[in-house]
C-alpha cells in the first residue's frame, strides 16, 4: 500500500523527425529515466523527488537568423531535444569543424535573403 501514496508524472512520447538522425541517438539512451520512474513505485517519494530535481533548463536560441542559431535550432529538433547550453555549445565549438560552421552561415545568410527562414526548413534542414 505504500506505492499507492507516490505520485508519478506521465512524460509526453518522444516525437521523431523523418529525416536521418546520428546512429548514437537511440532509445537506450531512455533507460534510466524509465528505470527511474518504474523504481519510483518500489521506493518512497523523496527519491522520486530527487530524480525530478536534477533535469536540466531548456536551452533556447536566440532570435537573431545566424548560422549558429541556424544550427542550434536544428540540433534541438533532430539531436538532443532536451540539451542544454553547455551540451549545444560542445557540439558547435569542439565537434565541427571552421568548414561545417561556415556552411551554417552561408545558408543562414542565404535564408534570410530568400525569406526561407521557416519551421520546416530548420526541422528537416541539412545537419552538416
Amino acid at each position: 500500500m505504500a506505492a499507492a501514496k507516490v505520485d508519478m508524472t506521465l512524460l509526453p512520447p518522444i516525437l521523431e523527425c523523418p529525416t536521418e538522425t546520428p546512429s548514437n541517438n537511440n532509445v537506450a539512451d531512455t533507460g534510466p529515466l524509465m528505470n527511474a520512474a518504474s523504481n519510483a513505485s518500489s521506493s518512497n517519494q523523496s527519491s522520486a523527488s530527487t530524480v525530478m530535481s536534477k533535469s536540466k533548463t531548456k536551452f533556447q536560441p536566440s532570435g537573431t537568423k545566424n548560422g549558429r542559431n541556424l544550427c542550434a535550432l536544428r540540433w534541438l529538433k533532430q539531436v538532443d531535444a532536451n540539451g542544454d547550453k553547455d551540451d549545444f555549445r560542445a557540439y558547435y565549438d569542439k565537434t565541427l569543424t571552421k568548414t561545417q560552421r561556415e556552411a551554417y552561415d552561408v545558408e543562414a545568410k542565404q535564408l534570410v535573403a530568400t525569406n526561407g527562414w521557416t519551421k520546416a526548413a530548420i526541422k528537416c534542414g541539412t545537419l552538416y
